[in-house]
Order: C-alpha cells, then structure tokens, then sequence
C-alpha cells in the first residue's frame, strides 16, 4: 500500500506536466491556425486609421481624407512650420483658427496665385516634432490618399537633424501614427534601431495576430464602451466627463491627444509681439547638448529618401531652411550652425533638390517670433513673402509652380464644366 502510494505521488507530476504540455500544445496550434485563417481570408476589416488617441498627425489626416478638394501643394515641415504659417493666415484672414481643423495656407496661396498664375490650394502636412523621417513617413500617407501634390515644400531646421532628447526615429508622436498607415519595410532598418525594437518589428510583420493586437483592442474598447453606455447610463442632467476635465486631472494622460479648439491661434500685432516673447533657450540648450551621429545619418538618409520618392512620383521638392533667432543659432554654437547649413546644401545639391536658405538675421527681428524658433503672425508673413520670391527668382522652381497652378486650373475648370453639363 505504501509502495502504490509513493509510485502514485512520483507519477503525479509526471501527468501533470505532460497536461501542461498537452494544453500548450494545443493552444499554439490553435493559435498558428487562427493565424494563418486570418492573414489569408482576413474575415475581419480594421480601419487603419483608427488610433488609441487622437494627435495632431490624426487630425491632419482626417482632414486630407475628408477633403474632396485638389491639393496641389503640400507643406511639411516641424511646429517651426505650423507656427509661421498658422499665425500668418490668422492675422491674413483675420479671424482666430483651430488648428485642429485648419491645414490651409490661405496667405501662401494667394501669393502664389498673384505670382505664377492659375490656382494653388496648399495642404499643410506640417506637424509639432516632425523630422525627416516623418516628414518621409507623412507624404507617402498622403499619396496613399491619391491626394497627390505637384510640389512640396518642405522646411527644416537644426533640431530635426541634431535633437540630443531624441533616442530613436520611432519615438516621435508623427511615427506613432503613420506606422500604421505606410509600409516600412524599406526603411525598416533605419527605423528602428535596438533589438527590442526590432524584435517587435519583426513579430509585428509576421504574426498577424501581433501585428493587428492595437485593432483588436481598439475593437474590444468600442464595444466595452457601448456596453457600458446601454447598461449603465448617465444620470439625468449630469455634465459628462470632457477632455478638458481629463487633462486638468491628469495632466500626463495621453500628452499628444487634441480635441476641437484645444490648440488656437489668433491674429497678433507687432505691440502684443513684444509682450508674448518667450525665451525658451534652455529647452534648445538640452536640444543641441551632445547631437548623435548616428541620429544625424538617419534623418540625412531620410531626407534623400524623400527626394527619391518625389522622383519616382513626379513631385517637385523644395527644401526651405526655417529662419531662427540668432540667440538660438549661437546656443548651437556658430560652427555647428555653419557646417549644417553647409551639409544641407551640399546634400540638397547632390540629390538635385532645389534649396532656399532663408535663415536671414538680418531680414527677422524679435517681433518676428513667440519665442527663440517659432515665428508669430507678423514672422510668417515675412517668410512666406520670402519664400515666394525665392521661387520666382529660380528658374527650376517658377516653372514647377506655374505648371501647379495652370493643371489644377484647368482641373476646375473641367469639373465645373462637367457639373454644369449633367
């Protein structure tokens, strides 16, 4: 009896494990094979544009796609961009503007009429943290959504290519979005540079059940959500819980997501100019600390990246240096300042992009920017008066917008008289 017992207690976790072995095994070939049924037929239609939050580069993007509208060119570019050309059209139209529905260039636009003719009607695909690699990242999404421009105009600025405070190309919020929307598989190896990242990258491409795990929560949270409404419903005449109560209570809770009028612009004079002047030199002291190489090859090579796909597409890119404050250009020290401006040259003429350099001391004061990098109302409209006499005086680039705006007149003018027909 005390035999048979003791064989029984050694057995027992011997049974017990080939269950275990038994249940694992089962489960991963359940798993493998609800893998391979849904990457082959995939039953189930996930909306790529869907997000867990919605930040400025969702809010750009459902404005393009809601557009039926020609846009025949396109601005990308950092907040340096977003500012300039915001606050111009602030001041130009004379009215405040949200800029979570506001990706016009409405001044850029009626200069570039008055100049070369026909019709323009820019997109603003500039975005606050956008580097070349989401500038890259944002102008395939964009030709993903046939809306295809006949140019760009792309602004850079120091940080993009020599941010100490960036780790990683895949850190950027722009990234976080547009992964979803393009396929990286050719810039792969750029992108994502530690072997967690690109262990996750490769589960992510493999696996679809992996990959497809942020539509599947999506899905579960809509449900939940709906559930929750039906079972429990508000009380009657209760205030329901805002964005704005959310972010007063937790202030850290999805930093990059916006909400109608959350991010406003208004007109401004050259007198409120000098009141609303921020020194903000510590944060760019941080910035431009210790650059990485490494950081500054990646966002190069994202850059002629760029340039290849506006070869293969027919697009005509411009590269447009921001103008800065000398105050932020001396933070980077002046040698370190001249040798990018150097190498953004040098890269823009080998790879047969047209380049303006309009960071100009002289041409800008201080009245000119909100703070070290970001021009106000009064700034943009400068820049923007500059930048088109920059393109008018080039040769290459005049007849780029003149043929811009002669095809998307004639596109008008076809579909009115195709309306006016039916």
């Amino acid at each position: 009896m005390a035999e048979q017992s003791a064989i029984e207690s050694k057995e027992r976790p011997v049974r017990s494990a080939r269950r275990v072995q038994g249940t694992f095994l089962i489960a991963f070939i359940a798993f493998v094979a609800v893998n391979c049924y849904m990457a082959f037929f995939t039953p189930v239609q996930f909306d790529e544009y869907k997000f867990f939050y919605r930040g400025w580069a969702w809010w750009a993007m459902r404005d393009l796609r809601n557009s039926s509208q020609v846009h025949n060119v396109a601005l990308l570019g950092s907040s340096l961009v977003v500012s300039a050309m915001a606050g111009c059209d602030a001041n130009y139209l004379k009215k405040n503007l949200d800029l979570t529905q506001y990706h016009n260039a409405a001044y850029l636009d009626h200069r570039l009429r008055t100049t070369f003719g026909g019709n323009f009607n820019t997109f603003n695909l500039a975005l606050p943290g956008q580097i070349p690699s989401d500038a890259y990242l944002a102008l395939r999404a964009m030709v993903n959504c046939a809306q295809r421009p006949d140019v760009v105009i792309y602004g850079i600025a120091p940080r993009d290519f020599l941010d100490s405070t960036l780790a990683s190309p895949v850190d950027t919020e722009p990234f976080k979005y547009f992964r979803r929307l393009v396929n990286l598989d050719d810039v792969a190896n750029r992108m994502f540079r530690t072997p967690l990242a690109k262990l996750d990258w490769f589960l992510e491409r493999n696996i679809y059940l992996y990959g497809a795990a942020m539509d599947f929560q999506l899905a579960a949270l809509e449900n939940a959500q709906t559930l929750l409404a039906r079972t429990i419903p508000a009380p009657a005449g209760s205030q329901p819980f805002t964005w704005w109560d959310r972010t007063k209570l937790l202030p850290g809770y999805l930093p990059g997501e916006l909400v109608p009028d959350a991010v406003m612009t208004q007109p401004i004079s050259e007198e409120s100019a000098r009141t609303r002047y921020k020194d903000n030199s510590q944060e760019y002291i941080a910035r431009y600390k210790s650059p990485d190489p490494l950081t500054y090859k990646t966002q190069i090579f994202f850059l002629k990246q760029m340039a290849n796909f506006c070869r293969k597409e027919r697009i005509e890119l411009i590269v447009v240096n921001m103008p800065l404050t000398l105050q932020n250009a001396m933070i980077l020290q002046p040698q370190t300042f001249s040798n990018y401006r150097l190498a953004m040259q040098l890269v823009c003429f080998e790879n047969n992009i047209t380049y303006f350099d309009l960071c100009n001391f002289k041409q800008f004061c201080m009245t000119d920017f909100y703070d070290t990098v970001h021009m106000n109302g009064l700034g943009g409209k400068r820049f923007v008066d500059m930048l088109v006499n920059c393109l008018s005086f080039d040769g290459r680039s005049s007849s780029a917008m003149a043929l811009a705006g002669q095809q998307l007149q004639r596109s008008i003018m076809a579909n009115t008289t195709r309306g006016r027909t039916l």
